[in-house]
């Protein structure tokens, strides 16, 4: 139940943050979600090609979308994978 309210909580942000790219909000709050969105990106980015970069040719075969849902999601989709073994 905490993974899915994790997972829930990472879209609506990620929302948020895109919002802000099509409609911008007021100027305090719009430069703190252009850094907010930059570092979520870069973060996210960064563990989704890690894990990208050690899958093997049968297990990118298996599951295309992992590094994808990583990258959307962050740690709470690393948490589901140890909670399904």
């Amino acid at each position: 139940m905490f993974i899915l309210f994790g997972k829930i909580f990472y879209s609506i942000v990620w929302l948020f943050l895109f919002v802000n790219l099509i409609h911008p909000y007021p100027t305090p709050a719009n430069v703190v979600a252009y850094v907010g969105l930059l570092i979520f990106a870069l973060t996210h980015g960064l563990q989704a090609w890690i894990l990208y970069t050690t899958m093997t040719s049968q297990e990118k075969r298996e599951d295309k979308f992992k590094p994808l849902r990583l990258f959307i999601f962050g740690f709470f989709e690393s948490l589901s994978w140890k909670n399904k073994k």
